[in-house]
């Protein structure tokens, strides 16, 4: 019995803790605020348009997906503004190290700008787990508020210079409702507190995992609608893409494969399974390779640089199967034309010997006959593999000329367009980097 009423008084005892506090809070935020207060009307500067200051301290820049082209961005919004409604006097002329914290329930009973993100996919600001929003008085009597987000916002993405490119990802801020006449964006670093607050600034070193991240950059622009002109902020945030990924996974393995396709330049001309085998498996491994390079891309209508690079690969794996066939048919075609001039000219004796077949008969016995027979045989085995005929070597020899040739023509040619290749990406990629 006595434990329940110990957690009875406990709970009351919370309660009451509870209601002090709140009942702190409320009377903090109605001594700012003044009676009569119009929290859905934006102040305004001498009958000017009020300025809204707008801040980035960008905590992480996550993992940039490619295929969906989009990235994480977290980080903290600060917006800066002036209200002479509010009762802020008091607060007027502190140090900075004495900043005024207001509590962030109160910014329910002032006016705040109400800032969206145009580019953003999926928005979060942890909220419901954390203290998330932050909100002082400045010495000069501006308010100064901050809150945490975690975005994952959509970047625009272009892949022709692929894997020697860069990406520039824009993040937009915006005001929903309040057109320029009423609320001007501004970037903070652009107004009095320049050399104290920064626009954009990096807290710590951050750099997705595929990219070099260049110091971002802060842009604005306005749009002429019919309702009036609205001022956006752009948060230009670009990323180079590292080569070290690129060369390992794709550029090195490619370029083994295409020397070990030029292998069979050193095999016989009749040494068929060898020769179709090492071509056949190179080609399918550049074709594997292909198709997971895609994969990691989304669908374009454009040429990659790795298109080309890859396309150039194939085609001379292609072409030195082309030209182990036109050698082996160069080959196989003069041993046909061999044995077709030998069975006519066994044709032509046959035919003699039959005329003369009484004769040849009457001349020797039946042992000298198959003894010429042998020998004759013997002529036409020599004739058929192309051996003691000397226009048979001599067209032979035509079909391993073509694989002497591409011994130095294949690794030539491939060489020269390495050069032309990397000589031309590589100065493109400088420019981004610089």
């Amino acid at each position: 019995m006595w434990l329940e009423t110990a957690a009875a008084f406990c709970v009351l005892l919370c309660g009451v803790q509870r209601s002090k506090s709140q009942s702190k809070v409320d009377a903090l935020c109605n001594d700012i605020v003044p009676d009569g207060y119009e929290i859905y009307k934006a102040p305004d500067e001498d009958g000017n348009p009020i300025n809204v200051l707008i801040g980035f301290q960008v905590l992480d820049i996550g993992e940039v997906d490619e295929e969906k082209m989009d990235f994480h961005l977290h980080v903290f919004v600060s917006s800066v503004w002036n209200d002479s409604r509010l009762h802020l006097h008091k607060y007027q002329g502190r140090t900075e190290s004495e900043y005024t914290i207001i509590y962030e329930k109160c910014r329910h009973y002032i006016w705040t700008p109400d800032i969206f993100f145009e580019t953003a996919k999926i928005v979060e600001n942890y909220e419901r787990t954390l203290p998330s929003t932050l909100i002082k008085v400045l010495p000069d009597g501006a308010i100064i508020m901050s809150t945490r987000y975690s975005f994952k916002a959509g970047c625009h993405m272009n892949f022709e210079d692929y894997p020697f490119d860069s990406q520039e990802c824009v993040f937009f801020v915006s005001l929903m409702s309040s057109s320029d006449s009423v609320a001007v964006l501004k970037w903070v670093g652009e107004s009095q507190y320049e050399g104290r607050m920064s626009s954009i600034k990096l807290m710590r070193k951050s750099e997705p995992l595929q990219f070099f991240l260049r110091q971002p950059t802060a842009h604005s622009i306005t749009e002429v609608f019919a309702e009036g002109n609205y001022t956006s902020l752009l948060a230009s945030f670009r990323m180079v893409r590292r080569l070290t990924g690129s060369i390992m996974n794709t550029y090195a393995p490619s370029i083994m494969i295409v020397t070990m396709s030029w292998v069979s330049f050193w095999l016989k001309v009749d040494a068929v399974p060898a020769r179709v085998a090492l071509s056949v498996t190179s080609l399918l491994t550049l074709c594997t390779q292909v198709d997971q390079y895609k994969s990691q891309l989304p669908p374009v209508n454009y040429i990659k640089a790795m298109d080309i690079w890859l396309f150039v690969c194939i085609l001379m794996v292609f072409s030195s199967l082309v030209m182990f066939a036109i050698s082996y048919n160069i080959h196989t075609r003069i041993c046909k034309e061999c044995i077709e001039e030998k069975q006519n000219e066994e044709k032509s004796q046959l035919l003699f010997t039959k005329r003369r077949k009484i004769k040849m008969y009457s001349l020797g016995t039946d042992e000298d006959r198959q003894i010429k027979f042998i020998q004759s045989a013997k002529n036409t085995v020599r004739g058929l593999d192309g051996k003691d005929c000397p226009k048979c070597e001599k067209k032979q020899y035509l079909g391993t000329r073509v694989d002497i040739i591409c011994r130095t023509v294949f690794p030539g040619s491939f060489l020269i367009f390495a050069i032309i290749y990397w000589v031309y990406y590589l100065k493109i990629y400088h420019g981004h980097i610089t």
